[in-house]
């Protein structure tokens, strides 16, 4: 049985990432605070494990509210790594908790299928893919096939 039910697509996805900060979680929250004082929607969110005292944050929006967070980020003192342009894959199921092998098998298909990832989120009903636009048909259609589902 397969415990993925739903496979959804969002395009137009931009990618920000803190590179290295201070590992301060008040500062942290006092940058997404200004996001959503902007009314940005932020969505995957993947903090990289500390590095001593830095630590590097990546997170997405869409890409019709860069120009806010370019904005935000005039008043901070570190330049972020920032891509447009991406599409976000998710992978539902409610089934999914307690079963091995799923983000395995979705890794897999991606791999197998030449696409690159830039980032990944979970839950314990989800697995979203960051993939660039050029990336996305492939991925898609090797995620469908693995799964037996359509992102339609």
């Amino acid at each position: 049985m397969d415990f993925v039910t739903k496979l959804r697509v969002g395009e137009d996805i931009a990618l920000v990432t803190f590179n290295k900060i201070e590992n301060d979680f008040t500062k942290v929250a006092n940058v997404f605070e200004e996001f959503s004082k902007k009314k940005i929607d932020i969505d995957m969110i993947s903090q990289a494990a500390p590095q001593g005292d830095t630590v590097s944050i990546s997170f997405t929006m869409n890409d019709s509210d860069i120009g806010k967070v370019f904005e935000i980020i005039k008043t901070l003192s570190v330049k972020p790594l920032v891509s447009t342009g991406n599409c976000k894959i998710q992978l539902y199921g409610e089934e999914m908790p307690g079963h091995s092998g799923i983000a395995s098998r979705a890794f897999s298909a991606v791999a197998k299928a030449g696409c690159q990832v830039m980032m990944i989120t979970t839950s314990e009903v989800d697995i979203s893919l960051l993939v660039t636009k050029e990336h996305l048909t492939d991925a898609v259609k090797a995620l469908e096939s693995e799964f037996n589902i359509s992102s339609k």
